[in-house]
C-alpha cells in the first residue's frame, strides 16, 4: 500500500491544471521580484533619509566627523526628539510604492495598446528605468547630505556637473 502525501493524488493527477498554475506563478515571480526591488529601493531611500537626519543631529551636537555606524545609532534618538516621524515616512513610502506601480501598470497598458496598433513601444522599460534612476539618485542625495564626500563626488558626476 503505497500512499502519497495527499491521499488519492499523485504527480500526474490534474496535470493540466498544475501545469497552467505553474506557468501562471512563474509569470508572477518576475513581477513579484520587480515589486520587491522597488520596495527595497524605497526602503533604501527611507533609511538613507533617516541617516541624513541623524547626521544633521550629530553635527548640531558638535560631532562633525560622525561615522555611518554612529549615524545609524543616532536614528532612535532622532525619532525620540521628533526629527523623524515614522508614520509620515511610512505613509510617504507606501504612497511612493503605489504611485510607482501605477506608473508601471499604465505604461504596460500603453505598451499593449501601441503594440496592438502596430507601433513599437518601450513605455514599461522607460518608466521602470526612470523610476529606478530617480530612486537611486534620491538615496545618493540623502547620503551626500549626510556628509559622505565620495557619494557627493559620484552624485555630481551622475548629474553631469563637475563643480
Amino acid at each position: 500500500m503505497n500512499q502519497s502525501f495527499y491521499p488519492g493524488e499523485d504527480l500526474a493527477s490534474h496535470f493540466p491544471l498544475k501545469a497552467a498554475l505553474s506557468i501562471f506563478f512563474l509569470a508572477l515571480v518576475h513581477h513579484a521580484f520587480m515589486f520587491l526591488c522597488f520596495s527595497l529601493l524605497v526602503l533604501a531611500d527611507l533609511l538613507s533619509r533617516w541617516i541624513a537626519i541623524s547626521a544633521a543631529l550629530l553635527r548640531a551636537e558638535g560631532k562633525s566627523e560622525a561615522t555611518l555606524l554612529s549615524m545609524i545609532r543616532a536614528i532612535p534618538r532622532a525619532r525620540r526628539l521628533g526629527l523623524i516621524c515614522s508614520s509620515v515616512m511610512k505613509e510617504q513610502g507606501l504612497s511612493k510604492l503605489i504611485l510607482y506601480n501605477l506608473c508601471v501598470l499604465v505604461s504596460a497598458c500603453a505598451d499593449y495598446l501601441l503594440s496592438e496598433s502596430g507601433f513599437p513601444s518601450a513605455m514599461v522599460s522607460l518608466a521602470v528605468g526612470y523610476l529606478t534612476a530617480a530612486e537611486a539618485l534620491s538615496v545618493m542625495e540623502n547620503l551626500s547630505e549626510a556628509g559622505f564626500s565620495s557619494v557627493t563626488f559620484m552624485l555630481k558626476h551622475m548629474k553631469g556637473g563637475r563643480k
